[in-house]
């Protein structure tokens, strides 16, 4: 099955979502919207429709005369925990929910600018300030 950020990462499919989380459409309603917004036609919208009812981002109840699409829910769930697990990523990168201090102890060596080339470095040479200039 595909990523749930994968199927969302079209603006198209993301705006289709938008539309449904207000409530259940006709296909044909959801091509009038995202065919105005985005400029594409029935057909693009319909091939995006068909991405997120093949990734089960949506549900279709097959009427008389149209297709009805819902969100399912299930599929909300899913991104849900990509983006709970996304962020046990970053907790656990800066330490916050492990009890460890984010940041390395520090040390007791001087550190040397990163910018030993730059405007304030030239001002201080100039003005025999600098500190890692050998005298």
């Amino acid at each position: 099955m595909t990523h749930p950020f994968e199927v969302l990462a079209e603006p198209i499919r993301r705006r289709i979502v938008e539309v449904l989380a207000v409530g259940e459409h006709s296909a044909g309603q959801l091509a009038d919207v995202i065919g105005h917004e985005f400029a594409v036609g029935r057909t693009s919208v319909s091939h995006h429709l068909r991405t997120l009812r093949d990734n089960d981002f949506v549900i279709v109840a097959v009427e008389l005369s149209s297709r009805l699409y819902r969100l399912n829910p299930e599929a909300l769930d899913q991104l849900d925990e990509s983006v709970a697990s996304l962020f046990d990523l970053w907790d656990q990168r800066y330490g916050y929910r492990y009890d460890r201090d984010p940041l390395p102890p520090e040390s007791t060596t001087p550190r040397r600018s990163h910018r030993l080339h730059g405007e304030g470095s030239r001002l201080r040479r100039q003005a025999g300030m600098d500190p890692w200039q050998s005298r």
